[in-house]
């Protein structure tokens, strides 16, 4: 899908916030606003990932063109109290898809019609960290009488770790170095200010007999800001290295090439320019936004330092385990990726140490792995249940790497793993089966946001998602013990015990299904009273392939989780009516923190209640009502925050503005999931679901 935006000529809210995103194969990206103006310390023309975590090499270009005695900004940037230059007021049209994003800019027209119109247009090289921008003049007849447009380019460049800003460092400018002609192909520099940091090698070229030059002279743009980074509390502002600036000559037929890379060019930007394209990857769906989903999923299959990993969201997450877990299934085996899956799943059985997946991986993260989560395994056994459900003839795969795994996990689990600095285990099961994980200082699930070491959503003791995991995991091991000719994992004796105490500790009791919604207790405790607060986490207890609950209560608890937390969006994280809900998750980081998991919504989950749903339908309409609530994700959310892409979170409240993270595995995973689970199982609904979505669209149109 390509997305067209054409800006208005006031700078518009809606424009800044609407943010672009190339990514490729290694992890790198490019980004920035829809107006042309860097908002975030994330935005950049080239953030490079190594093994140790991606820097930010180029900020950002300014660059001008020069026509019938004019310059023309084509850039623009936040300083103190101005924006400066203002190309914005130059940009016609911006034009996003996954290959490609073009800015059209309006350098000239008279009343007769004629224009003279520049694409500049950036694609990031799939299989190397190189960015390419193209600068063509459209073919007009205005165009075509000019003899050539002049452009200057000066790179603004960081060389920074891309969660970190700083200010002007003079003896940076001493590693700005021209690159020698006599061995290079194409005039430039190279600039490496650290040996940590990957280098930066810029060069410009031009067809025909043009010869585009670049004039050493290295100088510091200050103050330059990040008012997204200001609303969130953080540093938002930078000084920028300039080292000097290229000169070349656009016209009609001859474009001018402009190329970013960490190493030299050794072919011509035309080439590499031609190859993106031409090995752009075939279509898998013939539905277009079917297509476009598995497309976003791209982004988040990485090869980092030889490992399959996947980065939990652009722009500053790296690979978690939690993250990939839940995302993999529709990342991979359930969109046509089986390789890719197997790849995953086999770089993540190597980081298992004591049954524990780490929470935080190591390839591409700042600091390495983290064994502080009690559910990425169990996420870790649900992956491999989806895989077996969705590619049943690869289960000698799964005896061989993964078998031993779940085994190990559940043997770990069962006895006892995580020890605290006093010894007790974090993660143990009790002679009822039921899981517990935690202390009253710990978050060890995914709702982990704390303030200064203390929990915003306490949720240790047995956690209803977790259990329902759990039951899950042991009753699949069981299955998999008889199709492999193996007795049964001893742990898994204690099936009838655990799923009595499942109901038991979890269903509401008669005095409290009122205030429950028909729902479960989100956390349970022993000797303490049960968590009253209505959260997304029940839904798993249906949503898992083996259920503990019967089919009555099952579809209680989609009924409570549709009154209470369904948008159009995704699951908020705690029912409006609860006097802790917060309903819009914005501001600095202790504020966002308190309400991350106490009524933001996320879109994730809804993945699970569509699966739930499915499960338990009674009737067409309750499948059609599903889809029909959450269209406004797969239509207006796609236009807002990252185009073309699923945030990690919007608020409770409508209208559900976006926040977190532009684009995020696992929102993208089970957003594409949920809508092949439907095709599959309620086709009739799905077609006529999907065509009504295409009429409108050709409407709005």
């Amino acid at each position: 899908m390509e997305f067209r935006i054409r800006p208005d000529q006031a700078l518009s809210n809606s424009n800044m916030s609407r943010e672009w995103l190339l990514t490729n194969s290694r992890g790198d990206y490019a980004s920035g606003s829809v107006h042309g103006c860097n908002t975030r310390r994330y935005h950049g023309l080239l953030a490079s990932q190594t093994p140790a975590g991606r820097y930010m090499l180029l900020s950002t270009l300014e660059d001008e063109a020069s026509i019938g005695g004019r310059n023309v900004p084509l850039s623009s940037r936040v300083h103190p109290g101005v924006i400066w230059p203002e190309g914005w007021r130059f940009l016609k049209e911006i034009s996003c898809s996954h290959d490609c994003v073009t800015s059209s800019f309006l350098l000239s027209s008279d009343e007769e019609g004629g224009e003279v119109i520049l694409h500049r247009s950036l694609i990031l090289d799939r299989a190397s960290s190189r960015l390419i921008v193209r600068y063509m003049l459209a073919d007009t007849p205005a165009a075509r009488a000019l003899e050539g447009v002049t452009l200057t380019i000066r790179p603004l460049l960081n060389g920074r770790n891309i969660n970190y800003l700083y200010p002007a460092m003079p003896a940076r400018a001493a590693s700005v170095r021209p690159l020698d002609l006599t061995t290079a192909p194409c005039t430039g520099f190279s600039f490496q200010p650290d040996e940590e940091i990957p280098s930066l090698v810029m060069q410009v070229s031009a067809s025909g007999l043009q010869y585009p030059a670049f004039r050493t002279a290295p100088d510091w743009y200050f103050k330059v800001q990040y008012p997204v980074e200001n609303e969130r509390g953080y540093d938002f502002e930078e000084d920028l290295l300039m080292p000097g600036e290229f000169t070349a000559t656009v016209s009609v037929g001859h474009p001018v090439w402009l190329s970013a890379g960490t190493e030299a060019l050794s072919e011509a930007p035309e080439t590499i320019w031609e190859r993106h394209f031409e090995t752009a990857p075939k279509p898998v769906f013939k539905e277009a936004l079917l297509e476009h989903l598995r497309r976003e999923a791209d982004r988040f299959l990485v090869n980092t330092a030889g490992q399959s990993v996947v980065p939990a969201g652009y722009h500053w997450f790296g690979p978690w385990g939690r993250d990939t877990l839940i995302a993999l299934p529709g990342l991979t085996f359930e969109s046509g990726r089986v390789k890719e899956g197997k790849a995953i799943l086999r770089s993540i059985a190597g980081t298992v140490k004591n049954g524990l997946v780490p929470n935080l991986l190591g390839a591409g993260n700042f600091g390495g792995e983290a064994y502080n989560s009690a559910d990425a395994s169990l996420w870790y056994l649900l992956a491999v249940h989806r895989f077996v459900l969705a590619c049943p003839k690869e289960k000698g795969f799964i005896k061989r790497f993964c078998w031993p795994v779940m085994k190990d996990i559940i043997r770990n689990f069962a006895a006892g793993t995580m020890p605290d600095e006093n010894g007790n285990m974090l993660v143990f099961a009790d002679k009822d089966g039921l899981l517990h994980v935690g202390s009253e200082k710990t978050q060890l699930t995914w709702m982990d946001a704390s303030i200064n070491g203390v929990p915003v959503t306490p949720r240790h003791g047995c956690a209803v998602e977790l259990n329902a995991l759990w039951f899950d995991a042991l009753t699949f091991a069981k299955e998999l013990a008889a199709e492999f000719d193996e007795p049964a994992p001893a742990e898994t004796s204690c099936l009838p015990r655990l799923k009595k105490a499942f109901v038991r500790v979890f269903c509401p009791s008669e005095d409290d299904k009122a205030i429950m919604g028909g729902g479960l207790y989100d956390t349970w405790r022993p000797g303490a009273e049960a968590d009253h607060s209505i959260r997304p986490n029940q839904i798993f207890a249906v949503a898992v392939p083996s259920s503990p609950l019967s089919q009555k209560m099952q579809a209680s608890v989609v009924k409570c989780v549709r009154e209470h937390l369904l948008t159009p969006y995704g699951l908020r994280t705690l029912s409006p009516s609860d006097p802790a809900y917060k309903g819009a998750c914005q501001g600095a980081q202790s504020v966002r923190d308190k309400a991350y998991h106490q009524g933001t919504v996320w879109p994730w989950p809804v993945g699970a209640y569509v699966d739930a749903a499915v499960k338990t339908a009674r009737s067409a309409k309750t499948v059609r009502d599903v889809l029909t609530t959450l269209t406004p994700l797969f239509t207006d959310h796609l236009y807002e925050a990252g185009l073309g892409g699923i945030s990690e979170i919007l608020d409770g409240d409508a209208p559900h503005k976006a926040g977190g993270c532009i684009s995020q595995a696992w929102s993208c995973a089970e957003a594409l999931r949920l809508l092949l689970l439907i095709k599959k199982n309620n086709p009739e609904e799905w077609t006529n679901w999907l065509e009504a979505l295409e009429k409108n669209a050709s409407e709005a149109r």
